[in-house]
């Protein structure tokens, strides 16, 4: 005859050996229990293929190092039984498009039976030696219809989204036990490319002209980082945010990763070559690499010829010296007890066409789709614009968060977003908007108010 007592060894008893078997099953978590997945995929195109980001048509020719996608998983459980989820997916692309989110959304709905797919999210570096992801984005410009062999930007979308759902799927079943710290350091990779002149007007770049007067706006050089580690304290992967875009050499005829590669390749042979890296692009709509066109560049090129290296390699090192400055530090401060927050939101920004465009396609912006995540006391706000730098500073500023990391060219693509004096200058960059100034304000305006909700 069962007892309560013999019910309750025998429950005792399968709990144990379920937990000695499956030790990071959901139903034996710690309080707060922290679950961390990485995975990669390789998305270079296997044909040659139209490269989008400049205003010629360009065949690739070669490919010089891999586009890569890069999935981060994270979960928690809290003590009374809810969790919180996030899937980030960096890609090597110029931009994100809506409607390859939302069918890479789809493609893994069926696939990962636990997993809640509209907190998953893209984001793009910018590269401007990739693939573009929709037909006839900026009309007849890219037109590969007479290119025999070309892919085509839908084809090279359907490749993506298999390969992607793949990585997003092993990130999700690898997760295990994790913890977490975060750091912030300074490189040079980045400045203001939009030059003022004497008559108040604006351009990108031109700051050798006779009536350069000043920057537009200020620079950013804070590296944000985020240090994933497994159950020993082993660093498992790390995500970089700053300000500087993949377009070192943006105007080539081969696919790349731009500098991001080298970065890359350098973490692997200091760190380990299963070190996973997430790279985010912040509020960089007025910034550019730091090789390209201002006050020290030539000044810039003759240091590069006496350490006999190029651009790439020199940003590349100055990221990854931004690492091991802060790593050190970092280390000090993990933590597998994570307050882990992640609202998806759907804010109404107004439109204000500027005269010329449309210039190329946009997503809708009448609904413009935001991820704001919670990670201990740092923030991660997204966005679909090239926002302009000054938009993230006033985030940055208002926000409740000790560190908020924002996150451009995610979810879909919605063109730049200019600030109110660039769009008064006008110029490349300021002159052909679907949202502005407006629009900018009330993107700070709920975003810092989704952050503080999390710290309410």
């Amino acid at each position: 005859m069962r007892t309560p007592e013999t019910n309750c060894l025998t429950t005792m008893s399968l709990f144990l050996l379920l937990f000695l078997f499956f030790p990071d099953h959901p139903a034996y978590s710690q309080p707060d229990k922290f679950l961390v997945g990485w995975a990669s995929a390789d998305i270079t195109p296997e044909r040659p293929v139209a490269l989008v980001g400049q205003l010629h048509k360009r065949i690739s020719v070669s490919v010089q190092d891999p586009i890569t996608a890069t999935v981060l998983a994270i979960e928690s459980y809290e003590e009374d039984g809810s969790r919180e989820q996030a899937i980030m997916v960096s890609c090597d692309l110029l931009r994100i498009r809506a409607q390859t989110q939302k069918k890479l959304q789809e493609s893994i709905a069926g696939k990962i039976n636990d997993f809640d797919a509209s907190k998953l999210f893209l984001n793009a570096t910018h590269s401007h030696t990739a693939p573009g992801l929709v037909d006839n984005e900026y009309g007849d410009l890219y037109d590969t219809s007479d290119d025999k062999g070309v892919m085509t930007p839908s084809e090279y979308e359907r490749f993506f989204i298999e390969r992607v759902s793949e990585a997003v799927i092993r990130a999700w079943e690898k997760r295990q036990s994790g913890a977490f710290s975060w750091g912030l350091g300074n490189a040079f990779l980045s400045h203001n490319r939009r030059s003022v002149k004497t008559d108040s007007s604006a351009k990108m770049y031109g700051v050798g002209d006779a009536d350069f007067l000043h920057y537009e706006s200020i620079d950013n050089h804070q590296v944000e980082m985020l240090f994933f580690w497994n159950k020993n304290h082993e660093l498992t992967g790390m995500v970089i945010n700053s300000t500087a875009t993949a377009q070192v050499t943006d105007g080539t005829n081969f696919i790349s990763a731009d500098f991001y590669n080298e970065v890359r390749e350098k973490i692997k042979k200091k760190y380990g070559k299963d070190i996973f890296m997430l790279f985010q692009i912040g509020a960089a709509g007025d910034m550019t690499p730091s090789n390209h066109e201002y006050i020290y560049r030539r000044a810039e090129d003759t240091m590069l010829r006496r350490k006999g290296i190029q651009a790439r390699e020199e940003l590349a090192e100055r990221m990854v010296k931004a690492v091991d400055e802060v790593l050190p530090f970092t280390r000090k401060d993990i933590s597998g007890k994570v307050i882990f927050r992640h609202t998806v939101a759907m804010i109404e920004l107004p439109v204000s066409v500027s005269e010329g465009m449309p210039f190329y396609r946009t997503d809708d912006v009448n609904s413009t789709e935001i991820h704001i995540i919670r990670l201990g006391d740092i923030a991660i706000a997204t966005n679909p614009f090239e926002l302009f730098l000054d938009y993230g500073l006033m985030i940055k500023a208002r926000s409740k968060s000790v560190l908020t990391f924002i996150v451009q060219l995610s979810c879909q693509h919605s063109g730049y977003l200019p600030t109110e004096r660039a769009a008064k200058g006008g110029g490349y960059s300021a002159d052909k908007y679907l949202v502005g100034p407006e629009g900018g304000y009330k993107l700070v305006e709920e975003t810092v108010k989704y952050i503080n909700e999390l710290w309410e």
